[in-house]
């Protein structure tokens, strides 16, 4: 088992931000991943938000949202966030897809959405 950017973010007793920011090079070492089951599960919650935020805003509210996520969104506090996402199935119109992509906190209190994602952090760090 190679050292990697999480556990270098979990022995860096920086700030809640530090780590959040930290869980981003998930995108430059991919392959850790796989390793992600030997973590306690808040930090692939972690995970799981930054890939949420990041398909939002690459692709939009286009499909329907795995459970794992809407798990993970409610143990970070954001309950209202994952309700709407249950909204979302293969067969909802554009125009109720819409009207929910409109409600997230992407298009609403973004700071408040990664403030409690951090609240988060700062529980278990």
């Amino acid at each position: 088992m190679q050292h990697n950017f999480i556990d270098e973010a979990l022995q860096g007793h920086g700030s809640a931000d530090d780590f959040l920011q930290a869980m981003a090079e998930i995108y430059a070492f991919p392959e850790v991943r796989e390793e992600l089951p030997r973590y306690p599960l808040w930090v692939s919650d972690v995970i799981a938000v930054i890939d949420y935020d990041t398909q939002l805003q690459m692709e939009g509210l286009d499909r329907d949202y795995d459970p794992s996520l809407l798990d993970a969104l409610r143990r970070c506090g954001l309950s209202e966030e994952a309700a709407l996402l249950e909204e979302i199935t293969p067969d909802t119109p554009d125009d109720a897809r819409e009207a929910v992509y409109r409600q997230l906190a992407l298009h609403n209190d973004y700071d408040a959405f990664w403030d409690a994602v951090r609240s988060y952090i700062d529980r278990h760090l």
